[in-house]
């Protein structure tokens, strides 16, 4: 199954790297994938991951916990580059079914709604959407099936 990434995903994955959150969520996502492709966009997914890697920092910094430090957030940032996904580009039909999903989602949110419904129509219905967030996977305008994960529980 080809998988469209969101970036809510990725950072649960990446900031949880070596606890179970991570672990879940990459083997769920590798299952998921099998031999075909992941994807993420290319500009938004990255800055959507500097923004969770900078407020878990942040938190982590506030509430005196050592487990999220500069350093670790460094060593991700840096890793970003070899990740093993196929980048999509913003189209600009993807930009008109952004501005018509406006009342029902974020445009973050929006946009990997749109690149995987373009994927969707690509490539014969062989696409989902991965997230770890329930609000976009709950939302009621959406039209490509939605792979929602969640932390395992304890």
């Amino acid at each position: 199954m080809h998988v469209v990434v969101d970036a809510s995903l990725l950072a649960g994955t990446l900031i949880d790297a070596h606890g179970p959150i991570g672990h879940s969520y990459r083997k769920r996502l590798a299952s998921l994938v099998g031999d075909d492709l992941a994807y993420v966009l290319r500009t938004l997914t990255q800055l959507e991951v500097l923004a969770a890697l900078k407020r878990q920092l942040r938190n982590a910094e506030e509430l005196g916990r050592t487990d999220i430090t500069a350093e670790f957030c460094e060593q991700v940032v840096r890793e970003m580059s070899g990740w093993p996904f196929r980048r999509i580009e913003l189209t600009q039909p993807m930009v008109i079914r952004i501005w018509e999903l406006r009342n029902n989602m974020s445009p973050y949110d929006a946009m990997y709604v749109a690149a995987t419904e373009q994927l969707f129509a690509d490539l014969d219905g062989q696409v989902v959407l991965a997230t770890a967030d329930r609000r976009l996977a709950a939302n009621p305008g959406l039209s490509v099936p939605i792979e929602l994960f969640e932390p395992p529980t304890p």
